[in-house]
């Protein structure tokens, strides 16, 4: 007994389900590479826009790094009390050091005002720095200024060479100290305030 043989008809309503099946394997395939090309290329060409046709503003920095830090002599750091300063790696802190004499004039009080503001805006990680005023004279700062920076630490130096190494007497900076001791970075007593405020908020979190 032979088999039937498929008629034309039969074998053309087969072909059609066949060949739509076809095209949509060659369409996810297509797909796929097109996927894949752009997955490999496209970071290219936006790195070759950004660094040829519109490359992105260099921000400047706004403190200076010490080229090598310098280790700050804590033992010549006293508080108001006679106390001697606990060490960063005790307190696990970041210091804002601000030298300048206890009558502190307009400019003074413009760089503490500053120091608050910065150390304010970092929010959370506020208690990651302390303020330290290291005030290089006999005098006796002002009530109601001591009053308007509550978290101030005020302290004196035993040695002038810790003043020198903070810039002297008249230096006029804010000098950074990490949680290892070191002096690592120096700013302006005018620095720019979104300046300021970035790249503390960048050190202080290591």
């Amino acid at each position: 007994m032979s088999t039937p043989r498929p008629t034309a008809d039969a074998v053309d309503e087969l072909s059609v389900p066949m060949s739509t099946a076809m095209r949509a394997a060659q369409r996810k395939g297509r797909l796929t590479l097109l996927a894949i090309v752009a997955v490999c290329v496209l970071p290219l060409l936006a790195a070759l826009y950004f660094r040829f046709v519109a490359p992105p503003e260099a921000v400047a920095m706004v403190g200076q790094p010490l080229p090598e830090p310098l280790q700050v002599p804590f033992e010549m750091l006293q508080r108001r009390d006679g106390a001697v300063l606990e060490h960063p790696a005790v307190s696990g802190k970041w210091l804002a050091i601000f030298a300048a004499p206890g009558a502190c004039d307009e400019r003074c009080r413009h760089t503490l005002y500053l120091t608050r503001q910065a150390r304010t805006a970092q929010g959370r990680n506020m208690a990651r720095l302390e303020r330290l005023w290291l005030i290089t004279d006999g005098t006796t700062p002002a009530a109601e200024l001591l009053a308007a920076h509550p978290d101030l630490v005020l302290v004196k130096a035993s040695d002038a060479q810790l003043l020198t190494l903070l810039g002297g007497a008249e230096g006029r900076k804010i000098n950074l100290v990490d949680r290892r001791g070191f002096l690592v970075f120096r700013y302006p007593d005018d620095a720019d305030p979104k300046g300021f405020i970035r790249e503390l908020g960048k050190l202080i979190k290591f």
